[in-house]
């Protein structure tokens, strides 16, 4: 059992993080790339101060995002075991006290009314509340079982990636900033040459000054510039209290170390110019408070980003909602266990996040591939795990071979349903004429409809065997054991159907060009000799001469048509009985007839 730690103790452990806490700033001040680093840094842990930043930068080179083991714990994620929790300082109040006439200090929430009167008029000795630090431990999300992309759950609403391809929406929340601060934003009043842009004081109480951005400017600087500007108008204005007391380099650095960070946090990278601007104006310069000028900078950048935020979060979820074209389909057993929107950057992601060692090395290599190129390699290296489906192929009914021992059959590999379905079928005849058979895992992706707006997935629990006989084709296997709901019937019924009648028309156009068909006469209505299966189903790869068609629907294991009368032999061979035929088909002529039509 751990011994309770003394106050002194405590004590010693917070001068000990004070102390490296100043010395981490200390660094970061040594060169503009190091004070670029750090802020880029304080910008991910805002709601820090710049020393706890600092002191975690220092323990934990990399970290993206930290919390509590409660924090983590409440977002459904845990601290792996064996991890060192990186300590930072909790500020603290103490309670306020008096003492009682008995000479007892007392807390005040639990003072009666007579007692606060007397506390007010100063006849009872109080202590008022007293900040204090203690230690406190977090962990990264590194250190945990989440992974980087929970980030967007685990913190709703924040700008976690992306890029800012409409700077307008950029400026708009900026000149919205210009509002709150009284100041103007538009035309310099003079040449700027090669300034960017420049912020002109008032000289009037109208309002707290004017913004000039350089006509010559692109979108991009303007966005630099004017975050650079603004940050001046926050905290160097002439009305501020301070304002005559603070150094040339100290107003430059923190209004380009507020620009930076900002435009850092939006992944807007700035640093080849901001490096040489602040190499420029804090070269040889002695810095006085250095953590107050970061707390200063710290404050106003974070109060721009969350004026900016809303907006380009907005923003970039309508772009990624227009974008999301793909689905990711995740395997399990004998379904899918997850299905999700991705956009074709949000795949890439994905892919880079998820494959290690060569699979990644192989990832990488096909940046440079088109984007259907790509979605086939990513199915290749994720075969098993995930498939990534293009919408706009799920206009209809979709056939996604998981695995399959067929040859013929690729792994995780999508087809038009009918298209597939005429396939296995094929297969099927095939390998009824060897040994064995080839089991096959596959899923039906069902188009939206008025029941759905998303396509959704069709999975059947057992495994295709194909050569056994026992199912002819996909859809005769899901129509015997799948479960679907009436209107998932109706689609792949129509996909079906309509592939039959496309073949059918195509076989009768051919034979149109021949000889018309001669009816065979017999003693059935519609021209065929139709018998039972008794005890097992139709395997089509064995039947006797004369075989047409089945109808699976019909009898206790299906019925099974012929162009002739089966002797007794052959029935009892094949375990067949004659089936009291009363349903009304159309024969051969009429068949014709109608497609003539």
């Amino acid at each position: 059992m751990a011994t309770r730690k003394t106050l002194e103790q405590k004590k010693e452990e917070v001068r000990d993080l004070t102390t490296k806490m100043n010395d981490a700033i200390d660094y970061y001040f040594e060169s503009p790339e190091q004070m670029n680093e750090l802020m880029a840094f304080m910008l991910k842990f805002y709601h820090y101060s710049p020393k706890n930043a600092a002191l975690i930068r220092n323990q934990f080179e990399g970290a993206e995002a930290v919390g509590s083991y409660n924090f983590w714990k409440e977002k459904g994620f845990q601290v792996q075991k064996g991890e060192k929790a990186l300590k930072v300082l909790v500020p603290n109040k103490t309670a306020p006290k008096f003492k009682t006439a008995e000479g007892k200090w007392k807390n005040m929430k639990y003072a009666t009314e007579k007692e606060k009167e007397r506390v007010d008029k100063g006849e009872l000795e109080q202590r008022k509340s007293r900040l204090y630090f203690s230690t406190g431990n977090v962990f990264d999300i590194s250190q945990t079982n989440a992974k980087e992309s929970d980030l967007p759950e685990i913190f709703p609403n924040k700008w976690m990636e992306g890029d800012v391809g409409n700077y307008e929406t950029m400026l708009e929340s900026m000149h919205r900033i210009g509002d709150k601060l009284n100041v103007t934003i538009g035309q310099p009043f003079d040449e700027l040459g090669a300034a960017k842009g420049a912020f002109y004081h008032s000289v009037h109480d109208k309002n707290n000054g004017h913004i000039g951005l350089n006509p010559r400017n692109g979108e991009l600087q303007n966005v630099k510039t004017l975050l650079h500007e603004l940050s001046h108008a926050k905290l160097h204005n002439p009305k501020n209290e301070h304002y005559q007391s603070i150094p040339a380099e100290e107003k430059e650095f923190q209004a380009e170390m507020t620009a930076y960070a900002v435009a850092s946090y939006f992944d807007i990278d700035t640093s080849d110019y901001s490096l040489r601007y602040l190499a420029n104006w804090t070269q040889d310069k002695e810095m006085k408070d250095k953590a107050k000028l970061l707390a200063d900078v710290r404050q106003t950048a974070v109060e721009f980003i969350d004026e900016m935020e809303p907006d380009l979060v907005k923003e970039r979820d309508k772009e990624q909602e227009q974008e999301q074209s793909m689905m990711l389909l995740q395997y399990g057993m004998s379904q899918i266990t997850d299905i999700k929107d991705i956009s074709l950057q949000e795949m890439k992601s994905f892919a880079k996040e998820n494959t290690h060692g060569d699979a990644f090395k192989k990832m990488q290599t096909f940046e440079n591939l088109t984007d259907e190129e790509y979605l086939k390699q990513f199915n290749e290296v994720f075969a098993g795990k995930y498939a990534v489906i293009d919408k706009k192929t799920v206009e209809e009914p979709q056939l996604l071979i998981q695995w399959s021992e067929a040859p013929e059959l690729k792994d995780n590999t999508i087809y038009p349903f009918a298209e597939g379905n005429k396939k296995m079928e094929e297969l099927e005849e095939k390998y009824q004429q060897e040994t064995g058979y080839r089991k096959t895992r596959y899923h039906v992706v069902l188009p939206a409809n008025e029941h759905s707006k998303k396509p959704s997935v069709l999975s059947i629990p057992d495994k295709l065997d194909i050569g056994d006989g026992a199912y002819v084709h996909p859809y005769h296997h899901i129509r015997k054991v799948g479960e679907m709901t009436p209107e998932q019937q109706k689609v792949l019924d129509d996909a079906y159907h309509d592939r039959l009648i496309e073949t059918e028309k195509k076989e009768i156009d051919e034979l149109m060009k021949g000889k018309q068909p001669v009816q065979v006469q017999n003693n059935y209505d519609d021209g065929l000799y139709w018998y039972e299966m008794r005890q097992r189903p139709v395997s089509l790869g064995c039947q006797p001469k004369g075989f047409v068609e089945f109808d699976d629907d019909e009898g206790k294991h299906g019925i099974i048509a012929y162009n002739r009368e089966l002797t007794d032999q052959e029935l009892n061979d094949f375990d067949m009985k004659e089936w009291n035929f009363k349903k009304e088909k159309k024969d051969v002529k009429e068949q014709v007839q109608e497609m003539e039509m």
